[in-house]
């Protein structure tokens, strides 16, 4: 093993691993941003979009609606229809919390990742979390205060 490999093994297995209160935090967190960045997500049953002139269109896709949960899509369509980030996930609106089911399709956000073997179930739900949760704080920091309009 070279130096450099030898290096992120030693990192990642001096990382604590996530347990299912810092996961269950997180979708907390993330349910009030996302709350702040679509504040009618309790009602939306319809595929709705956001329209920037400075930023790319931020689209909401329903995926499945019912009364205490939904699964959604928020991404950017860009040059034709390449999604970007295409975060899907599910809200618990009765709990108020929000889990990430993919993004871009898959269920891990670096599958070449060295030691990914050694990640346990709550490791990858932290990663895709913190994902949407930095990505919410993007949407929020770029579109707060525009309008969703349906699709």
């Amino acid at each position: 093993m070279d130096l450099e490999s030898q290096y992120l093994n030693d990192l990642y297995n001096l990382r604590q691993s996530k347990t299912y209160s810092d996961v269950s935090q997180l979708f907390e967190l993330n349910y009030q941003k996302l709350t702040k960045l679509i504040p009618l997500i309790k009602q939306t049953a319809h595929n709705s979009i956001i329209q920037h002139s400075k930023y790319p269109d931020l689209y909401l896709i329903v995926e499945e609606r019912f009364t205490y949960t939904g699964i959604f899509t928020l991404t950017h369509i860009l040059s034709g229809d390449v999604q970007k980030p295409d975060i899907k996930f599910k809200v618990y609106f009765d709990a108020q919390l929000v889990e990430v089911l993919s993004v871009c399709n898959e269920t891990v956000l670096n599958n070449d990742h060295p030691y990914l073997a050694q990640c346990g179930d709550m490791d990858i739900q932290w990663e895709l979390n913190l994902f949407i949760e930095r990505w919410l704080d993007y949407c929020l920091d770029k579109y707060q205060g525009v309008s969703w309009q349906t699709l």
